[in-house]
């Protein structure tokens, strides 16, 4: 990451807004060049990360980050560079990336450092010395009358409110599975209802279930943006199984019993669930969360 070369991208970068008809949008020229800068040096060089990555920093497809890139390099923000650094750094030839440097001037973009560093005042080349010696301190003493009150220790009520706000929603826990699994989808952007849509189906089916469906909906060339793209898939999952009762400690692992006296198999009664009970099971827990 180089903070010169993403201040130029923001500050110098001649970008036209609106962009000439057949050309891809200024912000989506923008993005794609704030995605080169992050992998150039400090003076815009040696930037080649994938069409797929900078796809992933503008949120866009892949064809259309070279659309973008091809834009750039007919404004004159960018120029391909030495192409044999990549074939140092990336043996396979059907896998590099194309090398692309930023055109950049030697103080377009300076360091974001103090202005001010070392001595502040010299005389004459020499520097300024402060004088030394005892200083008069105030010293001030409180009296305990004065002195704040200690604060209360948190009761077991107060703890338990803080451990519940610090807990995070079911929303969040997807959204951090999702993203662990390499899905951009954003949550913030999902309306109320959506959300307990979402919180429903993470009760029902799970966060580890929902994760696989998205994984299955997911196309890499052309990325949802939002997670109620997937509400609707999550929403056609099958309910899980309802759960039996536990077993009597008479019956096999199974739930059978030893055969009767004319050699015909004996169901166990706790493992009997007729299929009114199963419906009712299992409409109980498509039931939405109160």
């Amino acid at each position: 990451m180089s903070i010169e070369a993403i201040t130029w991208a923001l500050e110098c970068a001649d970008i036209p807004s609106p962009t000439p008809p057949g050309m891809p949008s200024a912000p989506a020229l923008t993005v794609v060049l704030l995605g080169l800068a992050n992998h150039a040096s400090r003076y815009g060089a040696d930037a080649y990360p994938s069409v797929r990555k900078l796809a992933g920093y503008a949120r866009i497809s892949e064809r259309q980050v070279q659309r973008c890139l091809k834009a750039l390099v007919a404004l004159g923000l960018i120029s391909r560079g030495d192409q044999e650094r990549v074939a140092a750094t990336i043996s396979r030839e059907d896998r590099r990336p194309v090398l692309y440097d930023l055109s950049m001037k030697r103080g377009d973009a300076s360091s974001p450092r103090r202005s001010e560093r070392g001595d502040k005042s010299t005389s004459n080349g020499a520097t300024k010395i402060d004088e030394r010696g005892d200083t008069a301190v105030t010293r001030t003493v409180l009296d305990p009358r004065d002195e704040p009150a200690a604060l209360p220790h948190a009761t077991k009520h107060t703890r338990a409110s803080t451990q519940e706000e610090q807990r995070p929603s079911p929303v969040d826990r997807l959204a951090t599975a999702c993203r662990r699994a390499g899905l951009t989808a954003r949550f913030d952007t999902l309306t109320p209802e959506k959300r307990a849509l979402v919180t429903q189906s993470v009760d029902l089916h799970g966060v580890d279930a929902l994760v696989r469906t998205a994984l299955e909906r997911h196309r890499p060339w052309d990325p949802a943006r939002s997670a109620a793209a997937w509400i609707p898939a999550w929403q056609s999952l099958q309910p899980p199984r309802p759960k039996l009762p536990p077993r009597c400690g008479r019956c096999d692992e199974y739930g059978w019993l030893p055969d009767d006296h004319l050699g015909r198999a004996v169901r166990c009664p706790c493992r009997r669930a007729t299929s009114s009970e199963l419906r009712t099971r299992s409409r109980e827990a498509m039931l939405p969360a109160a």
